[in-house]
Parts: structure tokens; C-alpha cells; sequence
């Protein structure tokens, strides 16, 4: 199973930690949108509760509709799941991987999902002194026929990102090859992936959390966006019914709602720019992310993360995101 503690957001253990109760933790640890959930929320969960007496509609249907809609692409090319870590542990067994290849540091369940499909991993690590910026010719050098190339857009945990047109190039000069784009934290920069259309290459998918945008986490929900051969592949290995009713309806209901997207654009953009020089004027090193999120390095005699998270959670319930277990990032 997927342990929580990898990812931060485990509020009933950092509350344990902490001696008080969840509700009581200021939680930096998870990057979920601080705007908080759409408004709507509520009434649609409440309308739609007697609708739990009954199994969920299996391919989530209406909200299929609402993402092909908002997308402008075929419904058949795509699918829904529980979540962006259901696509992710599904994708080596459906598209028939031989070895995964990660950039790094990246989100932790790209190699998890790799290593428990019995996949080789190579990792090319990204240079720190290039602000984490993807080298897709020092890419291309390592890759193999049959390889998964997980990718994110921006990046996690760097919030870094990158243009879509190089990647369509290396795309199509290697059709032997796939990338899978994470673009969980898209939304944060823009709506229109540029990548996602209705003629999208056989070998170039692309999936999103929307727990992270619209600050849904405890409903799970994401979907994967590709060639409809592609996704049928994916489709196969998706478990039934992986999707409850409340996450569709919800779903269906705020994917696409352009003022709350602009609302939170605006307040993170505005939020992340005074974070940023707070961090700079205590003399942090903050490397320069396009997300919900920002990576900082602690300088001189301070403390390491590890120590300076169990000081802000006991003394301020406070929980940051402590990096040294990412591929490539140290205690610092």
C-alpha cells in the first residue's frame, strides 16, 4: 500500500505528533489550493447523497462529458480514476513498460509504481545550478525503446515546467517511447495544457489530479487524457467503480468553473510572491516555482528540515513538507 507520511497532509498523525487535535495544524505539508474548495461544494454533496444507495455509473459518464467539454476532446479519450495515484500505478502494466525513466527530484509514486510493476528505474538527475529546469536533449540520450518517461508540468516537489512544444518534438521523434505528463498542478499556471487534443499521439498521455486544484483530496478524483487506442488500454486495468458517486457529481459540477480557476491563479500567484520574499529576506534560498508550492533550501547555521519540522510543529502547529527523501534533494 501507499504510505501517507511519503506525501505529507497526514493530519491525524502530525496531530498525534503535536498533542492536539487535526483541526488545530496549519498544514503546509500538502499542496492543496489555499483558496479551499468551491463554494458549491456542500449543496452538491448534499443533493446527491441519496444517490449513494445505488453503485456508481462505472465510466463516471457526466463528468467524462464535462471534461471532454471543457478539454475540447473525445470522450473516449478519456478516463477517470480515484485519483492521480490510481493512473499513476496503473500506467506500467497497461502500456506494457520495460523501464521507467524519472528526471529527479519528482514525485515519489512515479518510482513506486515502477519498482512494484517489477520495472528497472533510471533516474537523470536534474542540475540544481539550472534551477531544476528539464534538459530534454540529456533526456533523449538515455532513453530506450519501451521506456515510460514520467514527466510533470510543473513539477513536483521543484515547481518548475516546461514548454509543451519541445516535448511534442521528442514526442514524435520517438514513438518507441511514452510520456506520461503530470500535470496535477497545471491549473495553478494556466488551463489549456497545449498538450492534451483530439489527435494526440499514441505515445504521449496526459493525467491530473483535480483533488489538488479544487482542494477535494479526501474525495479522490483525477483523470488521464490520451489516444483513444491508448485509453483503452488504461480503461483495462482501472478497477470497477473506482470512482464514488460524490466524487462524479462533484467533479462534473466544478471542472471547468472559470471564475473559481481565475480566483485562485490570482490569490496563489499574489500569496506565493510574498512567500517568496519572506523567505528570501530571512535568508533562505528559494528556487522560483510556477505552483501552489515552493522549494527552499536552509543556508549557514541553520537547522536541517527534519529538525526545523519537529520545531514548527510542536511549538507552532506548523507542518511543513520535509524534502531529503526526494531523489536528488539532501536534509537541507
Amino acid at each position: 500500500m501507499v504510505n501517507p507520511d511519503r506525501h505529507g497532509g497526514n493530519l491525524a498523525a502530525l496531530a498525534a505528533r503535536a498533542g492536539c487535535r487535526p483541526e488545530e495544524i496549519l498544514d503546509f505539508s500538502a499542496s492543496i489550493n489555499p483558496v479551499g474548495p468551491p463554494e458549491a461544494l456542500r449543496g452538491i454533496i448534499s443533493r446527491n447523497v441519496e444517490k449513494l444507495v445505488h453503485y456508481p455509473d462505472s465510466r463516471s459518464s457526466v463528468l467524462v462529458a464535462v471534461l471532454a467539454a471543457v478539454l475540447n476532446i473525445d470522450v473516449e479519450q478519456l478516463v477517470v480514476a480515484n485519483g492521480s495515484t490510481e493512473i499513476i500505478h496503473v500506467l506500467p502494466g497497461a502500456l506494457g513498460a520495460r523501464r521507467a525513466v524519472i528526471p529527479v527530484p519528482a514525485y515519489l509514486d512515479y518510482r513506486l509504481a515502477a519498482e512494484r510493476a517489477g520495472l528497472a528505474v533510471r533516474t537523470v538527475l536534474l542540475s540544481e545550478k539550472e534551477q531544476f529546469r528539464l534538459d530534454l536533449e540529456k533526456l533523449d540520450r538515455v532513453l530506450q525503446p519501451g521506456d515510460l518517461v514520467f514527466l510533470a508540468r510543473p513539477n513536483n516537489p521543484t515547481g518548475v515546467s516546461f514548454d509543451a512544444p519541445e516535448l511534442l518534438e521528442l514526442a514524435g521523434a520517438r514513438p518507441e517511447v511514452f510520456f506520461a505528463v503530470d500535470e496535477s498542478f497545471y491549473e495553478f499556471i494556466g488551463h489549456d495544457s497545449e498538450l492534451i487534443s483530439r489527435d494526440m499521439a499514441a505515445n504521449l498521455l496526459v493525467f491530473r489530479s483535480l483533488t489538488k486544484f479544487y482542494a477535494i483530496p479526501g474525495l479522490r478524483l483525477g483523470f488521464v487524457a490520451a489516444a483513444r487506442n491508448t485509453v483503452a488500454r488504461i480503461r483495462q486495468r482501472v478497477l470497477p467503480w473506482s470512482v464514488n458517486t460524490l466524487a462524479s457529481e462533484v467533479g462534473a459540477a466544478i471542472v471547468g468553473d472559470a471564475d473559481y480557476g481565475k480566483a485562485s491563479r490570482a490569490f496563489v500567484r499574489e500569496r506565493r510572491a510574498e512567500l517568496e520574499a519572506a523567505f528570501s529576506d530571512l535568508g533562505l534560498e528559494v528556487f522560483p516555482g510556477r505552483a501552489n508550492f515552493l522549494l527552499v533550501r536552509l543556508a549557514g547555521k541553520m537547522p536541517d528540515a527534519a529538525d526545523l519540522a519537529e520545531r514548527m510543529l510542536s511549538r507552532y502547529r506548523i507542518a511543513i513538507r520535509v524534502c531529503a527523501n526526494f531523489d536528488g534533494l539532501d536534509g537541507s
